[in-house]
């Protein structure tokens, strides 16, 4: 139960991250198109190229896979 209180503290700051992370990524989007810059982004799987005159260009298919890590309690993990 105690890891629960932790995560619950951590709760508005991860809200917060997430909010001005979409806000900033708007206004990277907004701003690029207003120069006439190609803006890339993926959806659905697949990756685009959107074009200043407003055609969408597919570009790559991206394939997702399900990571196979199985976590336990008290594992430690290495990051490289």
């Amino acid at each position: 139960m105690k890891n629960n209180r932790v995560f619950r503290k951590d709760v508005g700051q991860t809200n917060l991250l997430v909010k001005v992370g979409k806000i900033s990524g708007r206004n990277a989007v907004r701003r690029s198109k207003a120069m006439d810059l190609v803006v890339t982004y993926i959806e659905k799987g697949v990756v685009y190229e959107e074009q200043p005159d407003g055609s969408k260009i597919q570009i790559d298919i991206v394939d997702t896979k399900p990571a196979n890590i199985t976590l336990k309690k008290g594992m430690i993990l290495h990051g490289k």
